[in-house]
């Protein structure tokens, strides 16, 4: 018998309680006809697993109900996320599995190896493609787990093909929203929560669960692309989330809501404003933002990438 447990097995990066939650809303969201579960980027595997025995254990399912993964499975052998496949597979001993492809590494066979038993059933599809090549299901969709991108740009191919097969009522967790690289992910997501598309319900780890409260139409997301596009608006809608996370239940607030000023801070730098960076680092102190462990590290690790990974992540997702 598979349990949740089982999921720990596999290695990855989400952490307990963000299996709980996956497992918890897959289980839990009612399904009409056709409603799929969809996922972007499940690297091994282990958060897929949660959404796939949640789906196994909803009294609502039918046949037709699947999980449908989306990730490249694949990386650049000298880009940011070569070292966390081969650290991974190595713990997981399943270092044999591993195909390397010229300058990538695929690892495609270590998700159907943990994933073989929902697949065989018919619980679950998996797509190897990136996110401009992703296409959605012809169904609408009940749950929604978005992991991989950390760019506006690329949350695009979701919010233009994806976004309107949600519903009312459907729920979207966006992994690492609280993460010092995704700004533009956090402004994006304040956009909607702002205009009144979804509402915020609370965190789990790097995790922002949301309600969707209405369809999204084609000129909806016409409008808030308009909206990105500003990158005035996108600092002010980062101090919005900001605001609004503070009123949320979040989990461990002491680190997760100040990566939300680290998103900024690097967001700044990126764009040359150095001045505003120091302006902004001195008044999270003043305001009584305690430093701590945790906090050493994020910074830490935005300075040894020179404050953008961007490069690093055009070459692991081939983008042109």
């Amino acid at each position: 018998m598979m349990t949740l447990a089982d999921a720990r097995q596999i290695p990855g990066m989400i952490e307990p309680v963000e299996q709980e939650l996956l497992f918890n809303l897959a289980r839990s969201i009612p399904l009409n006809s056709e409603d799929s579960i969809v996922e972007f980027g499940s690297f091994f595997g282990r958060s897929t697993y949660c959404l796939s025995l949640g789906l196994q254990e909803n009294p609502t399912r039918n046949p037709t109900h699947k999980v449908r993964a989306f990730d490249s499975f694949s990386c650049a052998v000298n880009g940011a996320f070569a070292g966390h496949v081969t650290q991974f597979a190595k713990a997981g001993n399943v270092e044999n599995l591993i195909k390397r492809q010229e300058d990538r590494l695929d690892f495609s066979e270590v998700f159907r190896h943990y994933l073989r038993n929902f697949s065989t059933r018919g619980l679950l599809d998996f797509y190897q493609w990136e996110l401009s090549d992703s296409q959605p299901p012809a169904g609408n969709i009940a749950l929604m787990h978005v992991d991989s991108p950390k760019f506006y740009d690329e949350l695009k191919f979701i919010f233009y093909r994806f976004f309107p097969k949600l519903r009312a009522g459907s729920k979207i967790v966006f992994q690492d929203y609280f993460y010092h690289w995704s700004a533009t992910l956090i402004a994006a997501v304040q956009v909607l929560k702002k205009d009144g598309w979804i509402n915020y319900e609370y965190s789990a780890a790097t995790s922002l669960v949301v309600t969707v409260n209405k369809p999204f139409q084609a000129a909806d997301l016409l409008a808030i692309d308009l909206q990105m596009q500003d990158k005035a608006a996108v600092l002010g809608l980062i101090d919005s989330a900001i605001s609004d996370t503070r009123s949320l239940r979040i989990d461990r607030p002491e680190v997760f809501i100040p990566r939300l000023t680290f998103a900024k801070i690097q967001y700044l730098w990126e764009l040359g404003l150095h001045q505003e960076v120091t302006r902004v680092i001195s008044d999270f102190f003043n305001t009584g933002n305690a430093l701590n462990l945790q906090l050493v590290d994020d910074f830490i690790e935005l300075m040894s990438y020179g404050f953008s990974i961007r490069k690093l992540y055009e070459l692991d997702h081939q983008t042109p």
